[in-house]
């Protein structure tokens, strides 16, 4: 087989560490009734160890030189199927929830989280692998420096864990970043409801847009309003006006979208 050399513009850098791809795969704790969806299978680290643990594995590839390598070594195991598509735009047929892993490429980590937070919801437990400042974006709670707009939106659909912090020497070719894995559980139903969807997110992603700003400035600057009508509107949803947004617990955003939707 010809020598491979990694795609710099798909952000391919697959892990090579035998003891780390063990520990992602049992974080997702797949069994033999379990479907479980790969976001990038690469040279098949974690593949390997799915198809003799998971009854079904569908592994999504982008790269047409991965697949054909990974159909030549995998494609006669029991349950295993290939799909050659970019993870963004492909279509899911799924018959029943299915867990997820994944070593998302840095460029596009949001935009994939994304869709399995809003397209893809027929799924309850997924293992991701990002780079590290991503994934703190991803865990962060209110009060700490790495509290942001993701963090908001993973924690009104999911509980989440973090798990490792994997140093480049564990992947080919080395990137010059720290990456951490973090497992998502999908909650039944959102932690809080909202009443606009595009709405709560305009507001989220405004308030954390200059985070050295009270929610009152971002509020102004976002949406045009006064600031006494900013300060109202958060006073009526029980936030202090002279706050950050990095001090709001995410239900909060809530009750000030309801609010502000109606200014």
């Amino acid at each position: 087989m010809r020598r491979f050399s990694p795609h710099k513009a798909l952000g391919q850098s697959f892990l090579v560490h035998a003891p780390t791809a063990e520990a992602l795969v049992n974080a997702l704790e797949p069994g033999g009734d379990d479907t479980v969806l790969e976001i990038g299978p690469g040279r098949g680290a974690l593949t390997r160890l799915l198809v003799g643990r998971a009854g079904r594995v569908v592994a999504v590839e982008l790269d047409p030189r991965l697949a054909d390598r990974l159909l030549a070594e995998l494609g006669a195991e029991p349950g295993f199927r290939l799909i050659i598509a970019d993870f963004l735009t492909w279509r899911p047929d799924f018959e029943r929830p299915v867990k997820v892993i994944g070593n998302l490429p840095y460029s596009v980590s949001s935009p994939m989280l994304f869709r399995l937070l809003d397209d893809f919801t027929g799924w309850t437990t997924a293992v991701l692998t990002t780079q590290r400042e991503f994934a703190r974006r991803v865990l962060g709670g209110p009060g700490s420096k790495d509290y942001s707009a993701m963090s908001v939106f993973c924690e009104r659909w999911c509980r989440r864990e973090k798990l490792l912090s994997i140093p480049g020497r564990y992947f080919r070719p080395r990137p010059d970043v720290v990456s951490t894995s973090f497992r998502l559980v999908r909650r039944e139903r959102p932690l809080f409801p909202v009443e606009d969807e595009a709405f709560f997110r305009r507001l989220v992603r405004a308030a954390f847009a200059q985070r050295r700003k009270t929610l009152a400035n971002n509020i102004v600057a976002g949406f045009g309003v006064t600031r006494a009508v900013a300060e109202a509107a958060l006073a009526q949803a029980g936030i202090d006006a002279g706050c950050r947004a990095e001090a709001v617990p995410a239900e909060r955003f809530s009750a000030l979208a309801g609010v502000l939707g109606r200014v």
